[in-house]
């Protein structure tokens, strides 16, 4: 056979180096060493390995750039606790715009919507009370922040709360990787939520209206969404979360450039 024929095969040609960090990450995607573990010493390593010191330090520093270990000085490596969150946080300010936000939005309805569905399915009576717990909370905190809006603490914790209530959605489905990638882009959801909350609230100052009415708008919204996976309605669910969203306007507060109800679209 011509070897012109033959399919080029990916060779990987890895360094010394390589070879050590990734049996190192391997170890601890296999969770041999769990958080806070110190590994093994450089020369212990070294010795496993049947490579040299300055190998097993190259190895070493760049799991550390990676975020995967701590080196303290006089102490030794440790397994360090892994989160590209901080990644996703610096990115936020790039998703706060009108265009970013509907990106954010449409993720939220995507993750949110399917893990509301499994919750409804097999949601256990635990997972349920934890869930009321949350809507509890942010009815409490949300209650508060309307009787002073203009108070930036008031208004941090009724959006960590509204955050809370929707993860603990994602934490029903009891699917980790769900949950992981909620929680990578926490900043951006949080922004999201922020963005929402005090627009609406300053909307319904600006016309005069009832600030006690945003009951009417998210926490009835919450209470909603809570109902229909106890009562088991995926529509009922799906109508509420497109309203906290803003992709239904909630009560004529939602006004939208770009926005054409559904039911003005004739196909």
């Amino acid at each position: 056979m011509a070897l012109q024929k033959l399919r080029s095969p990916k060779i990987r040609r890895l360094s010394v180096v390589d070879q050590v960090s990734d049996s190192i990450k391997q170890s601890l995607l296999d969770q041999v060493w769990k958080e806070g573990d110190k590994l093994p010493s450089e020369g212990e390593l070294a010795e496993y390995y049947g490579v040299n010191r300055l190998s097993v330090r190259m190895a070493l520093q760049k799991l550390s750039t990676l975020g995967l270990i701590e080196t303290r000085v006089g102490e030794g490596s440790f397994v360090a606790h892994f989160s590209v969150q901080p990644i996703f946080s610096e990115l936020a300010p790039l998703y706060d715009n009108k265009e970013g936000r509907r990106d954010v939005e449409q993720l939220r309805n995507l993750l949110e919507g399917e893990c509301t569905n499994i919750a409804i399915i097999s949601s256990t009576e635990e997972d349920r009370q934890k869930l009321k717990d949350r809507l509890d909370e942010y009815n409490r905190l949300e209650a508060i922040y309307n009787d002073d809006i203009e108070n930036q603490q008031k208004l941090h914790d009724v959006v960590q709360a509204d955050f809370a209530f929707h993860y603990e959605i994602i934490c029903m489905s009891h699917n980790k990787l769900y949950m992981d990638i909620y929680m990578m882009v926490q900043q951006l959801i949080s922004s999201h939520i922020r963005h929402l909350i005090y627009t609406r609230v300053h909307r319904r100052k600006a016309a005069g209206l009832s600030l006690g009415s945003m009951d009417a708008i998210t926490e009835a919204s919450h209470e909603a969404i809570y109902q229909s996976i106890i009562n088991g309605d995926a529509e009922a669910a799906r109508n509420a979360r497109e309203q906290i969203l803003g992709i239904v306007p909630a009560h004529g507060l939602d006004y939208f450039e770009d926005y054409v109800d559904p039911k003005d679209i004739h196909l």
